[in-house]
């Protein structure tokens, strides 16, 4: 439980400080002081955003963005130094590229790399919050208002430059230093308001959470989840989901018909899988059913667990499905509805990872090099013979590669240093 409770580990916008002292004691300082500043705060607090994920497991993104703002705006300063030309706004560059970063996370899914090992150790955003674990939501709501204040702070800033107002002037003073500054701390306190306000809708009182707090500490386990995803005839069977009001992680849309939870036990993994096919037997009526894990999500200190399974069903199973009120789908038209955000958000993030891990494992090697000598050529989603395909839905390893691999700048460096230190290893057999 101590993870949901407020510090300044997760109060994520307090990642925005360095660009707001720099600010603030611009009018302080020299330019050449300003420019050295810049580029090593920046290069400190990108280091520090990274130890910032892998020791508290807070989210570093915010303080991923005001590092390379800072650090790339020094270097181009250093630049206008260097060619004599007059010294600007440090704002003019920072506010645009802050913008351009966020964007580029928000909307591209363009993460910081330590974003995809927080995937693979701590699950989705909507696993964590079936767990409990909320704060990854609140990263991407507070970076999504960051984005926006970075687009007004720059059309601002810019507007007055190009007006004419340097920063010698009261007006310019204001706007390209104090107004931004005053934003950021504006976002803090709202992200702290909000957090406190969170705290107390899921925790009304301290007593609660205390007797919550023993009652973990006397028992071994909390609750468990086991969700199973249903594969027939190159189809998967949906249901519509609504929105549960009493529940405040829950989300509307199609998914997946078995989700069961238990309040009793936290599994292990072979008990997980046993009580998988358990409730295939009881629901389904299937003695031995074709099941493979996809992935579990563990949070570490309440000791919760979500499961997530394969079930690949025989054409004679099949009619057991009309039971539920729903219906397959194909692979383009789950595409389709995906575009259209009708799917719930928990099967969004299961089935983004089942095609993230095939793809990657029917396209590339372990190691990272190509399976096929055409360049470009990645071999499309079926769900085609996809019960046969020889590998570990829930080695993290294919997710690693997805983003990591011969087609990719990085991935190409890492397979030149494998070759000149004869560290090649080999794959597991992967039917493409």
């Amino acid at each position: 439980m101590k993870n949901r409770e407020i510090s300044w580990t997760n109060i994520y916008s307090l990642q925005l400080l360095p660009a707001v002292v720099l600010w603030v004691l611009t009018p302080l300082l020299e330019a050449r002081t300003t420019i050295v500043a810049s580029m090593g705060v920046g290069v400190v607090w990108i280091v520090v955003s990274i130890f910032l994920s892998k020791l508290y497991k807070g989210c570093g993104t915010i303080g991923w963005v005001v590092g390379w703002a800072l650090a790339v705006s020094g270097v181009l300063w250093l630049g206008l130094a260097l060619l004599h030309l007059p010294f600007v706004p440090m704002v003019l560059f920072q506010a645009p590229f802050m913008a351009l970063l966020t964007y580029l996370f928000e909307q591209r899914n363009i993460q910081p790399p330590f974003c995809q090992q927080c995937v693979i150790k701590r699950g989705g955003i909507w696993e964590r919050n079936l767990l409990g674990d909320y704060t990854r939501l609140e990263a991407y709501n507070i970076i999504r208002i960051l984005l926006f204040g970075a687009l007004i702070v720059a059309a601002v800033a810019w507007a007055l430059f190009l007006w004419g107002i340097d920063t010698q002037s009261r007006l310019g003073r204001y706007f390209y230093l104090f107004f931004p500054a005053a934003l950021c701390v504006a976002l803090i306190l709202f992200e702290t308001i909000r957090r406190w306000l969170l705290e107390m809708a899921i925790h009304p009182s301290g007593k609660e959470l205390n007797l919550a707090i023993s009652s973990i500490k006397e028992e071994k386990y909390l609750f468990s989840v086991i969700r199973i995803l249903i594969i027939g005839q190159e189809k998967i069977f949906l249901i519509e989901h609504q929105k549960d009001k009493s529940t405040w992680y829950n989300g509307s849309g199609l998914d997946i018909p078995l989700h069961h939870t238990y309040t009793d036990y936290c599994l292990d993994p072979k008990e997980e899988k046993l009580r998988a096919c358990q409730i295939i037997q009881e629901e389904l009526q299937i003695e031995s059913p074709n099941l493979r894990h996809l992935n579990s999500t563990v949070l570490e200190r309440a000791r919760q667990r979500v499961g997530h399974y394969i079930l690949f069903l025989s054409d004679k199973d099949m009619p057991k499905m009309e039971r539920y009120p729903g219906r397959w789908y194909t692979v383009e038209e789950i595409a389709r509805l995906n575009r259209k955000h009708r799917l719930h958000p928990l099967f969004r993030e299961c089935y983004a990872r089942l095609c993230t891990v095939v793809n990657a494992a029917r396209t590339y090697r372990m190691n990272g090099e190509r399976r096929y000598p055409i360049r470009g050529y990645k071999p499309a989603f079926t769900l085609r013979h996809l019960q046969e395909l020889n590998i570990e839905f829930d080695d993290p390893i294919w997710l690693y590669v997805s983003r990591h691999n011969e087609d990719r700048l990085l991935g190409r460096i890492d397979l030149w240093f494998q070759k000149l230190l004869r560290k090649r290893h080999s794959s597991t057999c992967c039917d493409a």
